[in-house]
């Protein structure tokens, strides 16, 4: 995944063109949901391109207290 194109993942219907992707399945909405429940749940999500190829997405949450 190119570090220009990781942002615009988050929107939805977003997504990589097919030559990129190895999968010709799927709207796009995978990211922006995750974001959404993310943050309702007062998280931090990130994404970066991995090391070998893909991308890497962290989720923080906050800790129940």
């Amino acid at each position: 995944v190119p570090a220009e194109a990781v942002a615009g993942l988050f929107e939805p219907f977003r997504r990589l063109a097919r030559d990129r992707t190895s999968q010709g399945g799927g709207a796009g909405l995978g990211l922006a949901i995750a974001r959404s429940i993310t943050q309702a749940h007062d998280g931090i999500i990130a994404a970066r391109p991995a090391e070998h190829g893909g991308l890497r997405v962290d989720v923080q949450l906050p800790a129940v207290t």
